[in-house]
């Protein structure tokens, strides 16, 4: 193979593919890496942190024109710097912002790239913590900058890359004796597996192989029930985390990071392009944000409370056992707290804003579960699911089943009615038959003038949707739910559900229940639900 072969899959645009495979790993393996952590608080779960970062880059990609490098590149270190979550994820984005710095040159040579880039990585990485910890995935950082120069120097690149992620391996196993923590718990660093991840990704798509989904043998999970220890490079006398964006230079970052290294520990700061991600532990919330305030204006500013974190954390670890864990997506607030409520994973999404399928994967990934049911909540994430599923597969991690029938919320409701999270086969049957028997339908505005199947359509006019057609149009909203109610037989149906929408006012409420009611007769059962969804004003579902 011919080095502009072996560099293809790595530079150009051939990074953004590395930077995708990356993230189906992570995701795959960030439950295994957050339990891997000896404290169950926000800031130790590595895996879904790191997986935050990289997806925010992948993420950001989507929007970047082909033939762009310097956009790619501009593009993924403020994605990696912004998106950065937690301690480890905040390292992490500065492997991602060398990788950026050095392979978006379409014509980089992929092997000199990846030495430089590592080495950018431990300088990087070293630069921003305040108090370098060997033991964590700083070491790995620093393993691999040493030994990319000899393992990628001659030989097929696959080759050099398993040569180095070797040497990487042995540097894992090693911080399960070089942090207290971690040789009291017997685990190895998070942080280092996360970044042995991202290796494993990387090797597997310059040699063109699927991931391995399996977790390594010999490293056991915490059990985060019983065992309490001191957080990975932190002190348990820190009650908070704060981090926050600041816009300012960057030479400002050094005295920051000394201020804030006197306020507490866990201090990270990475700066790039006139902007900071800041990372810290402390008592001191307000002087903090101070010691930022007095170089730049700070934004996107979080501040977690551990403590209060701890009993949501042991909860989400009891319930990984489950047999069923279903992913929906659903409009609107309402909607998604009562689905989470009975148990399922939402993501946020509405005609015009659907999810794309690495949005997807991420949730899958964050769902612990032995069996993954995607309910796609509107018929255009159906595609998208099926590609998910099938990526997941291709990249060695679960197949998904997608109920191809609750293309609506009210189906979703109705599927999640049924499923009992620790259930078998047997549930995802019923879940699939729930689904198919609710009729659905919905209202919402016409948001131009068209022609239509039924004629004319003007802006503003009330469209009565079922399946995709549309088949009535009023100029009011409660005259167009009585056609849509009447489409749909609901006096057939025992139970009939009403979607309500964030536009509906209580006084119309009251009007679109009382028509609902009148249509559907005494023996029907009809549950409301102020699903605070739009721009679809209200939906109907008939079981």
């Amino acid at each position: 193979m011919s080095a502009d072969a072996e560099s293809a899959p790595l530079v150009g645009e051939g990074l953004a593919a590395l930077l995708e495979r990356v993230r189906t790993a992570l995701a795959a393996h960030s439950d295994e890496i957050d339990h891997l952590n000896v404290f169950p608080v926000p800031d130790g779960d590595t895996g879904s942190n790191m997986l935050l970062t990289v997806t925010a880059v992948t993420d950001a990609l989507l929007a970047v024109t082909p033939g762009d490098p310097a956009g790619r590149r501009d593009t993924i270190v403020r994605a990696a710097l912004t998106g950065a979550r937690g301690n480890s994820g905040v390292i992490f984005s500065q492997v991602l912002r060398a990788l950026a710095e050095e392979l978006t040159d379409p014509e980089a040579d992929a092997r000199a790239g990846l030495v430089k880039a590592f080495e950018r990585s431990r300088v990087l990485s070293y630069e921003a913590v305040g108090d370098p910890l060997e033991g964590t995935i700083l070491s790995a950082i620093r393993v691999a900058a040493e030994s990319a120069p000899v393992a990628l120097d001659g030989g097929p690149l696959r080759d050099g890359l398993s040569n180095l992620l070797s040497e990487v391996h042995e540097a894992v196993e090693a911080t399960r004796d070089q942090l207290e923590a971690n040789r009291e718990a017997g685990v190895i660093d998070a942080g280092a597996r996360g970044f042995e991840v991202f290796l494993e990704a990387l090797h597997a798509h310059a040699a063109g192989e699927p991931l391995d989904a399996a977790p390594p043998p010999r490293r056991r999970i915490v059990d985060r029930d019983s065992h309490v220890a001191p957080r990975e490079g932190g002190s348990l006398e820190y009650r908070f985390e704060v981090q926050y964006l600041l816009e300012a230079p960057e030479e400002g970052a050094p005295a920051l990071r000394e201020r804030l290294e006197e306020l507490g520990d866990s201090v990270v700061v990475i700066a790039a392009g006139g902007l900071m991600n800041v990372h810290v532990h402390t008592n001191d919330i307000g002087p903090s944000i101070e010691a930022g305030l007095a170089l730049g204006r700070p934004s996107d500013i979080h501040v977690t409370l551990f403590e209060d974190q701890i009993a949501e954390a042991l909860e989400a670890h009891a319930v990984a056992g489950r047999s069923i864990g279903p992913v929906a997506v659903l409009p609107g607030p309402g909607l998604r707290a009562i689905a989470e409520e009975l148990g399922c994973t939402v993501v946020d999404g509405a005609a015009g804003e659907l999810p794309s399928v690495a949005t997807l994967l991420n949730a899958i990934g964050g769902t612990a579960a032995e069996r993954i049911v995607i309910l796609p909540g509107h018929p255009n994430v159906v595609p998208t699911a099926r590609q998910a599923s099938d990526v997941s597969v291709a990249e060695g991690g679960r197949e998904l089943v997608v109920i191809e029938a609750a293309t609506s919320p009210p189906a979703v409701l109705a599927a999640l009615a049924v499923c009992d999270l620790d259930g078998g086969e047997a549930v995802v049957e019923d879940m699939a038959l729930a689904a198919e028997a609710c009729r659905t339908g919905e209202v919402v505005a016409a948001v131009r003038d068209a022609n239509t199947p039924i004629g004319e359509v003007r802006v503003g006019q009330f469209l009565v949707v079922v399946e995709g057609d549309v088949l009535a149009a009023a100029d009011d909203a409660i005259e167009a739910l009585g056609q849509l109610a009447a489409r749909l037989d609901v006096g057939a149906g025992e139970v009939v559900t009403l979607v309500v929408g964030a536009e509906v006012g209580p006084s119309e409420a009251e009007r679109a229940i009382d028509t609902v009611a009148g249509a559907a007769g005494d023996r029907t059962e009809i549950d409301v639900v102020d699903g605070e969804q739009r721009p679809v004003r209200y939906f109907l579902g008939v079981e």
